[in-house]
């Protein structure tokens, strides 16, 4: 890989920056990456929706261009990863480049893994790495690690700006369509407007679609691109290497400077000594590295240390930090002579014997939770042990809330007593006490009355018998049909006689 030639700053990024340089990356080879998508996606989507109005199909085109992105993200992803070296490709060219590239992983990406959530970031380690399916497992749980839920939230995020722009057309038109025109509520037009929808319709729907998918799926590939490169920059250190790569080509320039000042100085002492003669002394030659560079040796190695202990100060490289963690207050602490467990597979059974049955344990507990609120149910709800067609067609139309009372309140509720339906007994008693209640004081009977607001009402009857008598009725009935707690015989017939069951009668 030519990393001189990248046209990217790389160095480690958060997962939410990567996605910033993704965007910007789009940003900058638009007029590339758009051209190519139209140039192949064009096409397609025309055949999709002609097969599907052939067929009699036409939500067939809307649903086969969703399913074929895997194959259109092919297209991004080609313009962008040579669009980082400077080489972008124009339209022609990224058609041709599709050749390159294997087709396996695009239709695994088409098949089973259509649903991947990390589509985005597993495109470029397919395409680009061209691994063996081995290694490239292996690779993917390494690529995939401590960024899964972002390239999930990126995938989820992108749907969702695709739905907004989807409906955010149809609201429009809705808006221009006139008011007579338009359904009476959301539930008439998926129910009238949507199941009636003419070919025309949807296959306006599925042009709406597709646009939405034209502008937000280069973003999707770009983006996961970006995370891509942000990783293997993390695991790879290409920032450091291109450092040292640079490094490289400066001190290679350096190094032709400094061997011809060595030549040349090496060569003037030289000269010299041929010119003076036998007698004179001469001066020592220059070979220390003092002596040539006139300063001290070990000047360098002080500059070196200081930009080392500087770079290690850097957050990016290391530095100092102070990182807080709850822990067991009574840890115990490993002892370095501890002596083998012995018989291990024994103690592996024993554990596996044990996880299953608290397992067990547990399935039993929920399923008597379950036994408890199904037989508490069945104390709440009402357990007639006579069917309901054992009672007389008088006694059923007294018992319905909308039937009149019967004549003889006191009798038709006994009947129901001593027939064993108690509940419907003291239904009926309450109905009798609610409607004269409202007779005595002038008051309409509301059926949104609760309990508790005619007891209300019965306090405010002049007679204190006839109010105490009515607020037990109230009460009886209440805990019945919320508690399921009946009252004895004697206690029925104390309620059955008097006001308000016979009428005219004093309390």
């Amino acid at each position: 890989m030519e990393l001189e030639r990248i046209s990217v700053v790389l160095r480690p990024r958060a997962p939410r920056e990567a996605l910033d340089l993704g965007a910007a990356m789009l940003r900058a080879n638009a007029g590339a990456v758009w051209s190519a998508w139209f140039a192949f996606t064009l096409p397609v989507f025309v055949i999709c929706n002609a097969l599907g109005v052939m067929l009699d199909l036409p939500w067939l085109g809307l649903v086969l261009m969703w399913w074929l992105k895997p194959l259109f993200d092919r297209l991004p992803l080609y313009v962008l990863s040579r669009a980082v070296f400077d080489r972008t490709p124009n339209w022609r060219e990224t058609l041709r480049g599709q050749r390159q590239w294997s087709w396996r992983s695009t239709v695994a990406a088409l098949s089973w893994l259509r649903i991947d959530s990390n589509r985005a970031l597993r495109l470029p380690m397919e395409l680009l790495e061209g691994a063996p399916r081995k290694l490239r497992s292996a690779r993917w749980k390494v690529l995939r690690r401590r960024i899964v839920a972002d390239t999930s939230l990126l995938t989820y995020g992108c749907l969702q700006f695709e739905l907004v722009l989807f409906l955010s057309a149809w609201l429009l038109g809705a808006m221009l369509i006139p008011h007579e025109w338009r359904a009476d509520s959301l539930g008439d037009f998926f129910r009238n407007d949507v199941r009636d929808a003419s070919t025309a319709w949807l296959l306006l729907a599925a042009a709406m679609a597709y646009l939405a998918m034209s502008a937000i799926e280069p973003l999707y590939v770009a983006c996961g691109f970006a995370l891509y490169l942000n990783r293997r920059t993390q695991l790879e250190a290409w920032d450091i290497d291109l450092a040292f790569r640079r490094m490289r080509t400066r001190l290679q320039g350096l190094g032709k400077v400094l061997g011809m000042l060595l030549a040349c100085t090496c060569a003037w002492p030289l000269s010299g000594q041929a010119a003076t003669p036998s007698g004179v002394p001469r001066k020592p030659s220059a070979t220390s590295l003092q002596q040539v560079f006139r300063q001290p040796v070990d000047s360098a190695d002080a500059r070196f240390a200081a930009a080392a202990a500087e770079t290690y100060r850097d957050p990016r490289f290391g530095g100092e930090y102070t990182t807080r963690k709850w822990v067991f207050k009574y840890t115990p602490k490993a002892q370095p002579n501890a002596q083998p467990i012995p018989f291990p597979a024994f103690g592996a059974a024993l554990a596996i014997v044990f996880k299953a049955l608290m397992w067990l344990l547990l399935i039993v507990a929920i399923a008597a939770l379950l036994r408890f609120a199904w037989r508490w149910r069945g104390q709440l709800a009402p357990t007639p042990d006579e069917p309901a067609s054992a009672m007389s067609p008088g006694v059923r139309v007294s018992v319905v809330a909308d039937a009149p009372l019967p004549a003889d309140l006191a009798g038709a509720a006994r009947a129901l007593w001593q027939a064993q339906h108690q509940r419907e007994a003291l239904a009926l008693l309450y109905r009798g006490c609610v409607e004269q209640t409202a007779r005595l004081l002038k008051v309409p009977p509301s059926a949104d009355a609760t309990e508790a607001d005619w007891l209300r009402q019965a306090a405010a009857i002049d007679d204190p018998a006839r109010a105490q008598r009515a607020i037990a009725i109230v009460r009886t009935w209440q805990f019945a049909a919320y508690a399921g707690r009946y009252p004895d015989d004697a206690g029925m017939e104390h309620l059955l006689s008097g006001w308000p069951v016979e009428a005219g009668a004093s309390a």
